[in-house]
C-alpha cells in the first residue's frame, strides 16, 4: 500500500472547494481581479485550471493573456507590469504560465512566451538571470527561477535548457558548506554564492537548518526552493535517464529534513512536499511519502472557510495573493495526491 495523506477524502474536498473559489474569481472575458496586479495574482492559475479538470476556463483566460499581457518579443505583463515579488523574480510567473498553457495546449502563449524565457538563460552556467532582460551576465542568478524555468522547459520538450538548469543546480548543491547547515540560494559573477545582501532579505538568499550549537533555523524559511529544486531534477531524471540528477534531488529534500518544524506547516513548506512526493512517486522511498503526506495535511488545515488560501509560497502583501496561494496550493494537492498514488506501486 502506498502512503497517502491521512484523510485523503478531506484533501479532495479541499481541492473541490479551491476549484470553485477560482471560478467564482474569473470575469466573463477569462480575467482575474485586480487587473493592475497583472501576473502576480493569475500566473499559476492556467497550470491549476489544467490540472483540475477545467481547460475551458483555462482557454479563456490564456485568450485574454494573449489580448492582454504578451508583447510581441514574447515577454509576459505586457499591459500590467509586474507587481509584489514578481518585480524581484522577473521570470517566475512567466515560466509558471508557460507551463500552464502547455498543459492546456495553448501554444499561443506557450510557444511564444517560451523563446524570450529561454533567453534569460545565462550562456555558461545555464542559471537564470534573477532580474529579467535588463540584468548583465555577472548579475544575480537564482535556484528558484531556473528550477521553475527547468520545469517549463521540461513541458516545452527543450531538453537542451532544461538540462543546462539541471547541471547548474547539481553544481549549487555541490557548492555548498560542507558544514551542511546552511545553502546559499543565489550565485553571481558566474557562479560565486551571494553572502552579503541587502538587509531583511535573509530568507531569500540562504536556507538555514541549524546554528552552530545545533538548534534549528528561524522559522518560516524558504523550504519551497529545493523543493521546487529536488521535484524539477527528479523530473530531468526520468526525462533524461539519468539517475544522477535523481540522487541530487534527494539530498536537497534530506538537507530541509534537518530543519524545524516548521518545514512541514507554513506556507513556505507547500512545494517541499511536492517535490517530496514527486521522489517517491519514482522511488518509492516511504520517507519521501511521510514528508508529502505531512506537507498535504497542513495545507488543508490552512485553507479558509471559502475554498481559499491566503499567501503564497513567495510571500506577497498584494491583494491578489489569496488567488495566487488558492492556485498554488490546488497545483501542489493534486499532483501530491497523484504522486502519493503512484508512489505505492513501487
Amino acid at each position: 500500500m502506498g502512503v497517502i495523506p491521512t484523510d485523503r477524502s478531506a484533501a479532495k474536498q479541499a481541492a473541490i472547494k479551491a476549484v470553485k473559489w477560482l471560478i467564482k474569481q474569473q470575469d466573463d472575458d477569462g480575467s482575474y481581479q485586480p487587473l493592475a496586479e497583472g501576473l502576480a495574482g493569475f500566473h499559476k492559475v492556467p497550470y491549476a485550471l489544467a490540472q483540475s479538470g477545467q481547460s475551458g476556463r483555462g482557454v479563456r483566460l490564456c485568450t485574454w493573456i494573449v489580448d492582454y499581457s504578451l508583447d510581441e518579443d514574447g515577454d509576459l505583463g505586457a499591459t500590467f507590469g509586474r507587481q509584489g515579488p514578481m518585480e524581484r523574480y522577473y521570470l517566475y510567473p512567466s515560466a509558471w504560465l508557460v507551463a500552464g498553457a502547455q498543459k492546456l495546449g495553448q501554444f499561443g502563449v506557450s510557444m511564444r512566451a517560451w523563446d524570450f524565457i529561454a533567453s534569460l538563460q545565462h550562456p555558461d552556467t545555464g542559471g537564470f538571470l534573477r532580474t529579467g532582460p535588463e540584468a548583465g551576465l555577472d548579475d544575480e542568478q537564482d535556484m528558484l527561477s531556473t528550477a521553475v524555468a527547468g520545469l517549463a522547459a521540461l513541458y516545452m520538450g527543450d531538453e537542451a535548457v532544461a538540462t543546462a538548469a539541471g547541471d547548474f543546480l547539481v553544481r549549487r548543491w555541490e557548492s555548498q558548506p560542507t558544514s551542511g547547515d546552511r545553502m546559499y540560494l543565489m550565485v553571481r559573477r558566474g557562479e560565486a554564492p551571494v553572502r552579503v545582501h541587502a538587509d531583511g532579505l535573509d530568507q531569500e538568499y540562504m536556507l538555514q537548518v541549524a546554528s552552530t550549537k545545533g538548534e534549528p533555523g528561524p522559522d518560516g524559511q524558504w523550504y519551497f526552493v529545493p523543493g521546487l529544486v529536488a521535484g524539477f531534477l527528479a523530473r530531468l531524471s526520468e526525462a533524461t535517464a539519468e539517475r544522477s540528477y535523481l540522487k541530487v534531488g534527494q539530498e536537497f529534500v534530506n538537507f530541509c529534513e534537518t530543519g524545524g518544524d516548521d518545514r512541514y506547516s507554513t506556507p513556505r513548506s507547500g512545494f517541499f512536499g511536492w517535490g517530496a512526493s514527486v521522489l517517491y512517486a519514482l522511488t518509492g522511498n516511504v520517507n519521501y511519502g511521510r514528508i508529502a503526506e505531512a506537507v498535504a495535511t497542513a495545507i488543508v488545515a490552512r485553507q479558509a472557510p471559502d475554498g481559499s488560501w491566503l499567501e503564497p509560497c513567495l510571500p506577497s502583501d498584494l491583494p491578489s495573493a489569496q488567488t495566487d496561494a488558492t492556485a498554488e496550493a490546488l497545483m501542489i494537492l493534486l499532483e501530491t495526491l497523484d504522486n502519493l498514488e503512484s508512489g505505492g506501486a513501487n
